[in-house]
């Protein structure tokens, strides 16, 4: 076990163990409604108490691991309420976010959008959706897609924002699967998105919008429930 030292260091050992509870809880590999128990994260990561205690109460301010009174810590479980809260405010908040961008941004910007997308077509050329590295790398270049369409954004809060609602959505998006997804499909979507957004149509927000939808669609789908509005 590593040792705990005070200090700076202290910090950046709880904000490690924030980082990499997050990735499992959004991976999957940490499935919902999994207690999470500091004997069982001292073993898994290697990590000592204290970190492990103050990354948790981080991760649960941020709605990342719930607390329950005397019962402890635990992952979120996925419910039809919380994917359409987190839906709903990214479609509040990234549209809004976007349009700010495309007011601000200048060749940079653009530069940015361009090369995330291509990184994502190259993902999708490559994809082996039984990998959990692929499913991995895809995610990475999705992420990197959507921050790019949003990074001129000048509110720096906001932009903090619509990066937490992103994970708490990917853990929907992880849980739906890959192997059937119709990959040409997504391509053209994000396609279609990137060309909108470059050149400043103001159908590119409601068309963000649109696409943020889409993942709260084929979740409720699989669990047999209707979509909102149905």
């Amino acid at each position: 076990m590593i040792d705990i030292p005070s200090g700076p260091d202290a910090l950046t050992l709880s904000e490690a163990a924030a980082r990499r509870l997050r990735q499992d809880i959004v991976g999957g590999d940490l499935p919902p409604a999994t207690k999470l128990r500091l004997r069982d994260l001292t073993a898994r990561y290697g990590l000592g108490a204290t970190p492990l205690r103050e990354a948790l109460a981080r991760l649960a301010a941020e709605g990342f691991v719930v607390l329950e009174g005397q019962k402890g810590f635990s992952v979120p479980p996925v419910t039809r309420a919380h994917l359409l809260d987190v839906t709903h405010s990214r479609q509040v908040v990234e549209p809004e976010a976007l349009r700010l961008a495309m007011g601000q941004g200048g060749a940079a910007w653009e530069d940015g959008i361009v090369s995330s997308l291509s990184l994502l077509r190259h993902e999708i050329a490559r994809r082996d959706p039984a990998s959990d590295a692929w499913l991995d790398a895809y995610e990475a270049r999705h992420h990197r897609f959507h921050r790019a369409l949003i990074a001129a954004c000048p509110l720096p809060s906001l932009l903090r924002f619509c990066d937490d609602l992103y994970l708490q959505k990917s853990r929907y998006r992880r849980l739906m699967g890959s192997a059937h997804q119709d990959w040409p499909h997504i391509l053209a979507v994000h396609e279609a998105l990137a060309g909108a957004v470059l050149s400043r149509s103001a159908d590119a927000p409601p068309l963000l919008a649109a696409h943020i939808g889409t993942t709260a669609e084929h979740v409720l789908a699989l669990l047999g429930e209707a979509p909102p509005g149905a």
